[in-house]
C-alpha cells in the first residue's frame, strides 16, 4: 500500500511540474511572432514579408532585409516550442489517465 501512495505522490509532483512548464512555455510562445516569411521579387529586388492569418485574412508585414535572419530564428523557436508543448500535453494526458 505504501508503494502506491509514493507512486501517486510522484505522479502528482510530475503533473504539477508539467503544468508549470506548460504555462511558462505558453507565455514564451505568446512573445514569439506567428506566421512565416515569404520572399517576393519585385522589379528584380527581393522583399521579405511576415505573413500570418488574422481571422479569415492573410496579413503581410514588410520586413527589412537586416531583420530577416533574426525573425527566421524566432519563427523556428516558435515551431520547436509548439512541438514541445504538444509533447508535454501528451504526457499530461497520460498522467491524468493513470491517476484516475
Amino acid at each position: 500500500m505504501k508503494a502506491v501512495s509514493i507512486l501517486d505522490s510522484v505522479l502528482q509532483e510530475e503533473y504539477e511540474r508539467s503544468m508549470r512548464m506548460k504555462k511558462a512555455m505558453e507565455k514564451e510562445l505568446d512573445a514569439l511572432p506567428k506566421g512565416y516569411i515569404s520572399e517576393k521579387i519585385i522589379n528584380g529586388k527581393k522583399y521579405y514579408y511576415l505573413q500570418n492569418r488574422l481571422q479569415a485574412k492573410v496579413v503581410s508585414k514588410y520586413i527589412h532585409f537586416d531583420d530577416v535572419d533574426a525573425l527566421k530564428e524566432k519563427i523556428s523557436s516558435r515551431k520547436q516550442l509548439q512541438q514541445s508543448i504538444k509533447e508535454l500535453n501528451d504526457n499530461i494526458k497520460k498522467i491524468r489517465k493513470v491517476t484516475k
